[in-house]
């Protein structure tokens, strides 16, 4: 049996549905299909990737080169800026790499900046509605806690479609509460794990937009 391993997105996939969850995220034997919306989300993350690593310009009809004020400093001042960072821990909330026996918890930031006491990290969003998921920039500022020395985190969601941001700043003895309120929640998912048991939670999703045709409430609807 695989070892336990999660992250955020697949905590949020076993919110909607551990049934979902589990063959979209474990077996990977339903893939779901890239919506246009999801396929421009994907596009963005890479041009601005691109666009912070080496200068590449971003595509012009489709990209803004609007940047957050803090980001732009940093850039200016010659601050190195990562992208794409992949961050993991174990279970003792030591550093771990990102394919390894002992990792437990993985996350991506998108840009990462620091310095000796602080760090600012953000994650682009690209959907229509402004939505702040607050315990994904809480597990960010954890990861980058475990892997750097710093004192405080600023986190940031930048809402690419909106020209608005939203703000959280977090210090070691904040993540307490997270883990507080998140543990149980993951020892359920590990459980499910060990019991291979992933049971349907049928909503309103299951008409439209779940891709597990063999599931029997698939395209019913059913709340």
């Amino acid at each position: 049996m695989r070892k336990f391993a999660w992250s955020w997105s697949r905590l949020k996939n076993w919110r909607t549905c551990p049934k979902r969850h589990y063959h979209c995220d474990l077996a990977k034997d339903v893939q779901e299909e890239e919506s246009g919306a999801l396929k421009w989300g994907h596009d963005f993350h890479e041009a601005m990737a691109k666009r912070i690593a080496d200068g590449t310009p971003l595509p012009a009809k489709t990209m803004s080169d609007r940047w957050p004020g803090f980001l732009r400093k940093r850039l200016e001042a010659g601050v190195d800026v990562k992208v794409e960072l992949q961050l993991a821990m174990d279970e003792q909330f030591q550093p771990t790499p990102w394919f390894d026996q002992r990792t437990w918890f993985r996350g991506v930031v998108d840009v990462l900046a620091q310095d000796d006491k602080y760090a600012v990290a953000m994650d682009w969003k690209t959907g229509g509605k402004i939505q702040p998921d607050m315990e994904q920039l809480a597990l960010n500022a954890q990861l980058i806690f475990v892997h750097t020395d710093v004192k405080e985190v600023h986190t940031a969601y930048q809402w690419s479609q909106f020209d608005d941001v939203t703000l959280k700043s977090y210090k070691p003895e904040d993540m307490v509460p997270l883990w507080a309120a998140l543990m149980p929640e993951v020892k359920q998912m590990e459980k499910a794990m060990a019991d291979m048991h992933y049971p349907p939670k049928p909503s309103g999703l299951c008409k439209n937009y779940c891709p597990v045709k063999q599931c029997q409430y698939h395209g019913k609807g059913t709340r």
